[in-house]
């Protein structure tokens, strides 16, 4: 039983395809524009220095905060287990180059003192972190 009339014309037809074409052609926009940088997850604020490079490779990295605390790539370590990961990171990667990042508010004593636990793990060379005089 059909008790309504069907009605005899043209029924509406939305055309969604220029939508989606604008739609991805913004994504398109806002992938292109964007810049994606990772950042650390251990905020440190580094000195400046006049004479400042740029490193191309970063082999692994050591952080020191200004309230004591140590960070290896970027996770929390304690003192005592700092020297037996240093060491077995120089047996797994055989890099002898460490960066230490340590904030301009680091005590002079805890930078020492971590050149000396690096350099007792067998690493060789050391680099130090400052920004460059003009950066941000």
């Amino acid at each position: 039983m059909n008790f309504r009339e069907r009605k005899k014309g043209r029924s509406l037809i939305l055309n969604v395809t220029s939508l989606i074409d604008v739609m991805f052609l913004m994504l398109i926009f806002l992938l292109v524009t964007s810049s994606f940088r990772t950042q650390p997850a251990v905020t440190v604020v580094l000195p400046r220095s006049a004479t400042a490079e740029e490193a191309v490779d970063t082999p692994s990295i050591l952080y020191l905060t200004t309230d004591g605390r140590v960070f290896l790539n970027e996770r929390p370590v304690t003192e005592s287990e700092l020297p037996p990961l240093l060491a077995q990171l120089r047996v797994d990667t055989g890099e002898d180059r460490m960066v230490l990042r340590a904030d301009a508010g680091a005590a002079h004593g805890d930078v020492i003192k971590l050149i000396d636990t690096i350099k007792q793990s067998g690493f060789t060379r050391i680099s130090l972190s400052a920004r460059a005089a003009g950066a941000e």
